[in-house]
């Protein structure tokens, strides 16, 4: 296995570049809503509902004397 962890990041870094740049020459995001990932997209990359599943099943913690 090769691993280029600076490689990612420089890609990165260019990408963050263009959206700043946008941003300031377009007072916002919208122009750059194709180069983004979708809200769904990263959800699925991440498991955000599995994490949302965990949370779930979690009982909150109640501390003694206190008021919930």
């Amino acid at each position: 296995m090769v691993i280029w962890p600076v490689s990612s990041l420089r890609v990165a870094n260019k990408a963050q570049a263009r959206l700043y740049a946008a941003i300031r020459r377009d007072g916002g995001t919208k122009k750059m809503l194709e180069e983004m990932q979708t809200r769904a997209e990263l959800y699925d990359t991440i498991g955000y509902h599995d994490y949302e599943a965990l949370d779930a099943s979690i009982v909150a913690s109640v501390v003694p004397g206190t008021k919930t």
